[in-house]
């Protein structure tokens, strides 16, 4: 059998993903990809309705480019050998809530990867950038909230030295959800 690489699939990336810094010209791939691993990520556990308002909301064209606009915040895109997106993470300076303690905290406020990659490291990539770009912003916390039913992420973040904090809500749709805030010291 011959490797013809117009049939790879999201299996086929290998851990030597590279991660980069998002540029306003990635605002289209990142509504696209973000609505995608959320929807991949939540869908299964929310209705279609509710699930359908916050993706048209949250991960507009609109929404994204005027986030990659705001001098806050950095987005990562991870991309396999082959240029493909597979994951992403934003990262926020100056954002906070009341239970987390820190005169410059930096919030990851949203981190994924394509489920074909969970357990290649592209999470642990993600994260590590951004844990490098908190410290280069000189922040001594970094934060995040992560859905109290979602036990694979909040594992992840314990084995990466998060420690939970507090909690807090989340609208999806009409759906009043509640996260984990949890938190490391930089």
């Amino acid at each position: 059998m011959t490797d013809d690489p117009t049939t790879h699939t999201a299996h086929d990336v290998r851990p030597d993903a590279r991660i980069r810094i998002a540029t306003p010209a990635d605002a289209s791939l990142l509504a696209d990809l973000g609505a995608r691993l959320f929807e991949q990520t939540f869908g299964p556990e929310n209705t279609a309705e509710d699930m359908a308002e916050y993706l048209r909301d949250a991960f507009s064209l609109e929404a994204v480019a005027s986030e990659l606009a705001e001098p806050a915040r950095v987005v990562f895109i991870a991309e396999d050998s082959e240029d493909r997106a597979i994951g992403y993470a934003v990262l926020i300076r100056g954002e906070t809530v009341d239970s987390v303690h820190g005169n410059r905290p930096a919030e990851i406020r949203r981190i994924y990867a394509d489920r074909a990659v969970h357990g290649q490291g592209t999470g642990a990539r993600l994260l590590q950038a951004c844990v490098a770009h908190a410290t280069e912003w000189k922040a001594d916390v970094l934060w995040l909230a992560v859905w109290e039913r979602n036990p694979r992420a909040i594992a992840f973040y314990e084995k990466h030295g998060f420690q939970r904090v507090g909690r807090k809500t989340f609208q999806l749709g009409r759906d009043v959800q509640h996260d984990f805030v949890m938190a490391r010291k930089l």
